[in-house]
């Protein structure tokens, strides 16, 4: 069971950190106003607002795909080799954006744009699951090596590597 919720912790962790450079470049490398932001704009002020508009997604993709390798590199270590902490900040460091992300699409939305929290708050919740399993998973592992450590309830267990 905990070698699975490794496994499940492990993949929805790599698959966020890989929606997260893909969110990127695409936001990166558009060329004109992606269709549901166009939406909470008037025909007339789309040109007027061009200029900002691609250097904020530029901004934007970039940081994600930073973002993005980054969850990627510290999933593929720390997390891997099962740090709480490392999975505590590759979570609050997804979470973060996500949350803003919702926010901002329900600003423009109030616009008459087409987005939603729904896409955010659906991967937040997959972030949240990874992370509830990684806990799950590495929580007695963590214990058991507290108490040997400790000697108290297995003193011969105090200098054996913990699987």
């Amino acid at each position: 069971m905990k070698k699975t919720l490794r496994g499940a912790s492990l993949a929805l962790f790599v698959l966020l950190g890989c929606f997260l450079v893909w969110f990127g470049w695409l936001y990166a490398s558009v060329d004109k106003l992606l269709w549901f932001h166009a939406a909470a704009l008037p025909e007339d002020a789309r040109r007027a607002v061009e200029p900002l508009y691609f250097a904020l997604m530029n901004l934007i993709g970039g940081a994600s795909i930073g973002l993005g390798l980054l969850c990627l590199f510290v999933t593929a270590t720390s997390v891997r080799n099962g740090s709480i902490a490392a999975a505590t900040a590759v979570f609050v460091s997804i979470s973060i954006p996500l949350v803003m992300a919702a926010v901002t699409a329900e600003m423009l939305a109030r616009t008459g744009a087409p987005t939603s929290w729904r896409i955010m708050g659906g991967l937040l919740f997959v972030a949240a699951l990874a992370y509830g399993f990684h806990i799950i998973a590495y929580r007695s592992k963590i214990s058991l090596r507290r108490r040997a450590k400790a000697n108290l309830d297995f003193p011969e267990m105090s200098d054996a590597p913990i699987e």
